[in-house]
């Protein structure tokens, strides 16, 4: 891992499980943060909690879902980066174990934009603080049993796939984008998922350094 304290990093989906102890993690390193979420509520208190350990945490929120996203998105961030040293993209949504027909086709919609298409357009959006002669890591997550297309995890396991697809198709242009993309193994991203619609919580204090350590790791 490098000295992360001059580099500019953004996280998106960052108030969700995984995103919550990443930006403590990395408000830490004195790194420059956007720290973005659906909710301003949430933003906003995630930033207040770590705004004893690193003054430079901007919030930043919107829907993805929402044409406003993209409309405010390179304005948003470029204000603050003139690059981006590190994306991380946590985005996701899983709110149901159901056979892949009984999605609805806004449902389905939905989900492969959140888990999905949202990835290209952000990159899409901000490629020019991105890349170039200062590489950018840019990193993702996914889940092998999933990726491969898992009964009852529809339009999810579809998502992670083409996600892995997307990766090697970055990885292959690097010399032109100027990106460094990974794609890292979350064991209990299966299991965390199902548990969770459960009312249970399979992911342990353990399993949560463990995520953000292989994070960690590539940066």
């Amino acid at each position: 891992m490098e000295d992360l304290s001059q580099k500019n990093i953004i996280i998106f989906g960052a108030t969700g499980f995984i995103g919550q102890y990443l930006t403590t993690t990395l408000a830490n390193t004195g790194a420059k943060l956007i720290v973005h979420g659906k909710s301003d509520k949430k933003v906003k208190e995630l930033s207040r909690s770590n705004s004893s350990r690193n003054k430079n945490i901007i919030p930043f929120y919107s829907d993805v879902l929402s044409e406003k996203f993209y409309l405010e998105l390179y304005k948003t961030v470029s204000s603050h980066f003139n690059h981006i040293d590190v994306m991380i993209n946590l985005i996701g949504k899983f709110n149901g174990l159901k056979s892949i027909t009984d999605l609805s086709h806004r449902d389905w919609n939905d989900h492969m934009e959140i888990n999905f298409s949202c990835y290209w357009r952000i990159i899409k959006e901000l490629k020019s603080i991105m890349g170039g002669k200062r590489k950018t890591k840019v990193i993702f997550l996914t889940n092998k049993k999933i990726e491969k297309g898992k009964a009852y995890h529809h339009s999810f396991g579809l998502s992670k796939s083409c996600l892995c697809s997307l990766v090697n198709t970055l990885n292959d242009e690097k010399k032109k984008l100027g990106m460094e993309t990974t794609l890292i193994e979350i064991e209990q991203l299966n299991i965390g998922m199902t548990s969770l619609l459960r009312g249970q919580n399979a992911f342990k204090e353990k399993d949560i350094d463990t995520t953000i350590q292989k994070i960690m790791k590539k940066l």
